[in-house]
C-alpha cells in the first residue's frame, strides 16, 4: 500500500528573555511514497541499480549558519547492466535566499571508515542577530563529488557516474545543505526551501529481456517502457499506435497453456465488451491448431456464427488449462471488411478492419475470447530486407507481396508451408474471407474451403505479467497474474 509519510525532526531553540527577540527554529520535513519498514526511506528500482534514501526534504525557519544532511545509497539491482546513472537535485526556495544555500555532495563505498555528519552548534545572539554556526565533521576521506550553490527553481546535476553492475559496490552519498550566515536575516527569517533528490539511468546498456526481468509492472507496460532496447519492436503509427514484434523470427515466444505462443504486440484501446478500453497483449498460437479447416462449413462470412469461431470458443477454449484460462478476457473483435483488397496497404487494412463496410446484414463487431489474426497484423509484422525495407513493404499492397520476397520472408506471421485464415471478410460476397497465401499475398477464398490452416489468437488480461524467460523458443517468456 502506497502512502504519504511525513517525519518531523524539530530542534526548538530557547526563547531569549529580556531582549524581546524570539529565536527561530529549524525543522526538516522528509516526505516519500512507499511501504518500507524504515519509514524515513524510499526505495526505487531503476533498471539495474537500486536507489535508497529520502527523496523530498523541506527545511524551514532556518537560522543563519545551520546545516542539514541527506544520506542515500546506490547499489546493483541485477546481475548485468552497464551505463551511466545521474543524480539530480531540484530546489525551490524564495528569491530572498539568493545564493545563500550551499550544496556539497560526498560519497564512499566504506561508510564506516568514511562518513560525513553535522556538528550542531548552540544558537547565538550577537548585536540582535541570531545565528547558529554548525560545522561539518568528516571522518576518513569520502570523495567530494559536487560543491556549489542552490538557487530558486534550479536543477543541479550533482553527478554522472559510469557503472557496470558486475563491479558496482554499494555507494553511500551524503548531501549537505548549508544556510550561509551572510544573508539579509530580516528578509530571510522564517522562510522555507524544498529539495528533491532524483536518480535516473542514461545510456543503459541492457538487453530487452534483462530489462523485462527487472520491470515491476504489467507485461504490456514493461514492453512499452523498454521498447527502445529491442530492434524487434516498433510502433505501427496507426491511430492506436500499437507496439508490434517484427522480423523473420523475433524473440516473442511465450509459454501459454503449456504450449508455445507468440506475442503479436501490445495493443492499445482494446475494449472488453463493457466499454472499458485497455492496453493488452495479443498472442497467437505458434503451432497450428489444424490445417484444412473450413472458416465456416455453411459457407457464410459471418464470424459470430462461423463454425470455426464456435469450435475455437468451445472445444478448444474448454481444453485450456485453468491458470491460462484466467489470463484470457473477452475482447471486442472488429469485423469490418473491404472489396478493394487489391490496392490495400497495411494501413488501409487496419482502417477497413475497424470500419463498417460488410456484406449486407453482417455484423461489424463480435465480443468473445478467441479469434484469428487480421491482414494488418500480418502486414505490420514485417521488418523488410536489404532490397525492400520495412517502409517500402508497408507502401506495397498486401495483395502484391508475392512479388516482394523481402516483405514476406522477413515476416514471422508468414507460414511457408500452409496458407492461413484471417478474421476479415470480403464485403462484396456472402462467402468470401481473406487469408495469407503460401506465396505471401493476402487473397480471399470461400469460407467453407478446407485448404487453409488455423492459428488461434487471443488478448491476455491487462494485468498479466512477464515473470521469466527471454522470449526465445527454447526459453519463452513466462506469464503470471
Amino acid at each position: 500500500m502506497n502512502r504519504k509519510i511525513t517525519i518531523l525532526v524539530i530542534i526548538i531553540c530557547t526563547l531569549v528573555v529580556g531582549i524581546g527577540v524570539s529565536l527561530a527554529y529549524f525543522a526538516v520535513n522528509n516526505q516519500n511514497d512507499g511501504n518500507e519498514t524504515n519509514l524515513n526511506v524510499t526505495t526505487e528500482r531503476l533498471g539495474s541499480i537500486l536507489w535508497t534514501g529520502t527523496k523530498v526534504f523541506t527545511s524551514y525557519e532556518l537560522l543563519p549558519g545551520q546545516m542539514g544532511i541527506q544520506e542515500f545509497t546506490i547499489e546493483k539491482n541485477s546481475d548485468n547492466g552497464i551505463g551511466i546513472y545521474e543524480i539530480d537535485l531540484a530546489g525551490v526556495l524564495p528569491e530572498e535566499f539568493g545564493s545563500d544555500i550551499e550544496i556539497t555532495l560526498y560519497k564512499t563505498t566504506d561508510p564506516i571508515s568514511n562518513n560525513v555528519t553535522v556538528n550542531v552548534a548552540d544558537p547565538t545572539l550577537e548585536n540582535e542577530t541570531i545565528y547558529q554556526e554548525d560545522s561539518l565533521s568528516i571522518t576518513g576521506s569520502p570523495e567530494l563529488v559536487y560543491e556549489g550553490t542552490l538557487t530558486n527553481n534550479s536543477q543541479i546535476i550533482l553527478e554522472q557516474a559510469d557503472f557496470d553492475v558486475t563491479t558496482l559496490e554499494k555507494t553511500t552519498y551524503y548531501l549537505v545543505y548549508h544556510y550561509k550566515n551572510n544573508g539579509n536575516q530580516d528578509n530571510q527569517q522564517g522562510l522555507t526551501f524544498n529539495g528533491t533528490i532524483s536518480v535516473r539511468i542514461i545510456n543503459e546498456k541492457m538487453s530487452f529481456s534483462e530489462a523485462l526481468a527487472l520491470c515491476d509492472d504489467t507485461a504490456s507496460n514493461c514492453m512499452i517502457k523498454n521498447a527502445e532496447k529491442s530492434e524487434e519492436l516498433v510502433y505501427d503509427e496507426t491511430i492506436d499506435n500499437n507496439l508490434r514484434y517484427i522480423g523473420a523470427d523475433p524473440n516473442n515466444y511465450v509459454l501459454f497453456n503449456n504450449e508455445l505462443w507468440r506475442i503479436i504486440g501490445a495493443m492499445n484501446n482494446i475494449e472488453d465488451g463493457t466499454g472499458t478500453k485497455e492496453t493488452r497483449l495479443k498472442i497467437i498460437r505458434d503451432e497450428l491448431y489444424g490445417a484444412g479447416i473450413a472458416w465456416d462449413t455453411d459457407d457464410v462470412n459471418d464470424w459470430t456464427t462461423a463454425s470455426l469461431q464456435e469450435e475455437l470458443n468451445t472445444t478448444y477454449l474448454n481444453g485450456i488449462t485453468s491458470p491460462s484460462k484466467e489470463m484470457i478476457e473477452n475482447a471486442v473483435w472488429n469485423l469490418g471488411g473491404t472489396s478493394n483488397y487489391t490496392i490495400a496497404l497495411s494501413s488501409h487494412w487496419y482502417s477497413y478492419e475497424r470500419g463498417t463496410t460488410v456484406y449486407t446484414g453482417r455484423p461489424t463487431t463480435w465480443t468473445g475470447k478467441i479469434g484469428l489474426m487480421y491482414p494488418s497484423d500480418y502486414g505490420y509484422a514485417t521488418s523488410g530486407g536489404s532490397t525492400t525495407d520495412r517502409a517500402s513493404c508497408l507502401a506495397k499492397e498486401l495483395y502484391n507481396w508475392y512479388s516482394y520476397s523481402d516483405c514476406y520472408n522477413n515476416d514471422w506471421l508468414y507460414d511457408r508451408s500452409e496458407p492461413g485464415w484471417a478474421l476479415t471478410p470480403i464485403s462484396s460476397y456472402s462467402d468470401g474471407v481473406f487469408y495469407v497465401t503460401s506465396n505471401g499475398r493476402v487473397y480471399n477464398n470461400n469460407a467453407n474451403d478446407t485448404t487453409n490452416a488455423v492459428s488461434p489468437v487471443l488478448y491476455l488480461t491487462s494485468n498479466v505479467r512477464i515473470s521469466g524467460g527471454t522470449g526465445t523458443s527454447l526459453d519463452p517468456f513466462e506469464l503470471s497474474l
